[in-house]
């Protein structure tokens, strides 16, 4: 009883072809006594030229029209010492802690646990040292034993954020524990490297269940136990057996609706967790598909990732409240964004090649699935810039890219490819 998944251009055309044969074929060739055109040709003609605005539109938000090419990828190398990598925190200048879990196409009951992973080695790279060199002789990669974690609640991480040595984690439970934020001390060796990871306790309540089911993406943490997180879908996950439309399609028709409604219905919330209560609160609107968040220094400036929009926020410390919406135009499709303390810039993953997701769908390999990396900064006259630093057919469907000293490191969870990629920093006297 579930429908089949259909290409964006199928279901286009199925709906062009009813409706221009409904005002086209019944109602416009026909001319009046006086040799005008009816009404009938007058709507069919500015619905075509309407919906060919439109078809080039979206088109071109799937980059049709663009050649894609990589670039400052030649020594890469690409590391399979973990699974699907969804999200990078940096934990210290020498190591950071990664997410492990795919996290679409999820089924009710499936058993695909998730796992927190360490790498660490960074200040170990030398600059003028490969990064073959560095991968075979310094990066260190081992999943964390996490510890007294409920026996009866899933683990699928998605975002994650680390704050003062906690580390929080945005957990689809789904129908083992419903959606949550678990929170972590993060036990380190003599060396200040992360070695395991102990469950303090789940940020939840009936009301994050049903509301945000499935749906939260990224999160900052600006006190113990309370943070901004992003909502990237509109409406919360459903999974009902007798449903007539599959996830998939569910999926696919929420993208026709934002290119050609101009629908945005997700939100940045902010909430306060006391005890066993959740308090939250919208403190933005407006987004397509709030996806990655982070901050700057000071925390006085907030940052999300909408697709092909980078949201620049000021926020007042004093009431969490933000203001003063900038939007900066990314170069590609940015996912997750993460502040780096070194460098004081952003950086964040990209999918270079929207059209290509849709021809080679997952789990197929092509070097037509290129990704890169972003790197976001303010220029001497205080304008925010957006740039691409990277461009690589290596790892595809990238949803982070964290810079970590001398290299890159970038993920690909969301969809599902496996392993990260450790690039070097190519340097502006260089490009």
């Amino acid at each position: 009883r579930r429908c089949c998944t259909v290409s964006p251009f199928e279901y286009l055309s199925a709906i062009y072809i009813s409706i221009f044969r409904r005002l086209c074929y019944h109602n416009t060739i026909q001319r009046t006594n006086k040799g005008n055109m009816n009404i009938g040709s007058i709507i069919c003609a500015f619905f075509a030229l309407a919906f060919a605005i439109k078809l080039y539109g979206v088109l071109d938000f799937l980059d049709y029209f663009e050649e894609i090419y990589s670039y400052h990828d030649e020594e890469c190398i690409k590391v399979m010492s973990i699974g699907a990598s969804e999200d990078h925190n940096k934990f210290n200048d020498n190591s950071i802690i990664m997410t492990q879990w795919k996290v679409t196409d999820y089924v009710p009951g499936e058993d695909r646990p998730g796992a927190m992973y360490v790498a660490s080695g960074f200040l170990n790279s030398k600059k003028n040292q490969s990064t073959e060199e560095f991968v075979a002789k310094d990066l260190k990669i081992k999943e964390l034993p996490i510890v007294n974690y409920p026996e009866n609640v899933d683990f699928h991480p998605h975002g994650s954020y680390i704050l003062d040595r906690e580390l929080y984690v945005i957990n689809h439970a789904y129908d083992k524990g419903g959606e949550r934020i678990d929170v972590f001390d993060i036990i380190t060796t003599s060396s200040d490297i992360p070695k395991r990871l102990v469950f303090k306790h789940s940020i939840t309540s009936e009301w994050m269940k049903k509301e945000f089911n499935g749906i939260l993406n990224s999160l900052v943490v600006v006190e113990p136990n309370k943070f901004y997180v992003t909502q990237y879908k509109g409406e919360p996950d459903s999974f009902v057996d007798d449903q007539m439309v599959s996830h998939e399609t569910k999926a696919l028709i929420e993208f026709l609706k934002a290119r050609f409604l101009g629908t945005r219905n997700c939100h940045i919330w902010y909430c306060e967790y006391n005890s066993d209560e959740v308090n939250c609160r919208k403190v933005a609107s407006h987004f397509t598909s709030a996806n990655g968040l982070t901050h700057n220094k000071d925390y006085s400036k907030i940052f999300i990732a909408d697709q092909k929009d980078i949201v620049i926020f000021d926020r007042d410390a004093s009431t969490n409240d933000l203001s003063g919406r900038i939007e900066l135009k990314a170069p590609h499709f940015i996912d997750n964004v993460k502040y780096d303390q070194t460098t004081e810039k952003v950086y964040g993953g990209t999918i270079n090649n929207l059209m290509s997701v849709l021809k080679h769908k997952f789990p197929e390999e092509s070097d037509e699935l290129i990704s890169g990396a972003v790197e976001i900064s303010q220029n001497n006259d205080g304008k925010w810039e957006a740039k691409e630093v990277l461009s690589t057919s290596k790892l595809h469907c990238v949803s982070n890219g964290l810079r970590m000293h001398n290299h890159l490191v970038l993920g690909a969870g969301g969809i599902g490819y496996e392993g990260i990629l450790v690039c070097p920093v190519v340097s502006d006297d260089n490009k």
